[in-house]
């Protein structure tokens, strides 16, 4: 289908060789983080960066041609990203038109502030997602001053161009969690909405003799003037 495209598959070896002689001022912080996939994010910002061309998982697949995706990309646009559920930006699906995109420059800017700060909870998806993830890259790019240089493919387009055959294997016990919780939000709040009433009416229930007391003084208070 992209016969046109050169297919490069990097391994961790051949990624922190690469990092070592393209961003040695980054091999410490790349080397120290706790879990391969913020290798793995840091590195696609970085090849990205030096190269251009298309990042796409191992769990993404084309289901049509990109050069009919990239033609209905305007051309002042140097970054092309895919929207994430229920938020953001994806990390799984990214092109770059040329090398040394500002837009890529400005998510390198903040790595090692990102790693560095105290800011987020010491789980395992948190970590990764505030870091160097979808969170991350959502807020570095949101942070660019020309958002006419990002082009969002829409939602309803997406399903067009790419699809996913499952994947999430860096997902920890907390992130399953989190999905979960995401997946049953309408019920969660449905459910606290319930106790919340059921509270305000037990409340009210408890309290009948004094709050019609204090009505009933208020009345004879206001029939009396």
């Amino acid at each position: 289908m992209n016969r046109d495209f050169a297919y490069c598959l990097w391994t961790h070896a051949e990624l922190e060789a690469f990092v070592a002689v393209e961003y040695p001022w980054l091999l410490s912080t790349y080397d120290d983080y706790p879990y391969i996939i913020q290798r793995c994010d840091v590195a696609r910002y970085m090849l990205l960066y030096r190269y251009g061309g298309t990042y796409v998982d191992l769990d993404v697949v084309c289901r049509a041609p990109l050069s009919v995706v990239f033609a209905a990309v305007p051309v002042e646009a140097g970054v092309v990203v895919t929207p994430a559920l229920p938020i953001g930006f994806a990390t799984d699906f990214m092109a770059v038109r040329r090398p040394h995109d500002p837009v890529v420059r400005g998510v390198l800017s903040g790595v090692r502030r990102a790693a560095a700060s105290w800011w987020y909870l010491p789980l395992p998806y948190t970590t990764v997602m505030y870091r160097t993830g979808p969170v991350y890259f959502t807020r570095r790019v949101n942070c660019h001053d020309r958002h006419h240089q990002v082009f969002i493919i829409p939602p309803s387009n997406r399903t067009n161009y790419i699809d996913y055959v499952g994947g999430a294997s860096w997902h920890s016990w907390d992130g399953r969690i989190i999905w979960k919780l995401f997946l049953l939000r309408h019920r969660l709040l449905l459910i606290i909405i319930l106790l919340f009433a059921v509270a305000a009416f037990l409340r009210i229930f408890r309290n009948r003799r004094s709050i019609y007391s204090n009505l009933r003084n208020r009345f004879c208070q206001r029939s009396r003037t």
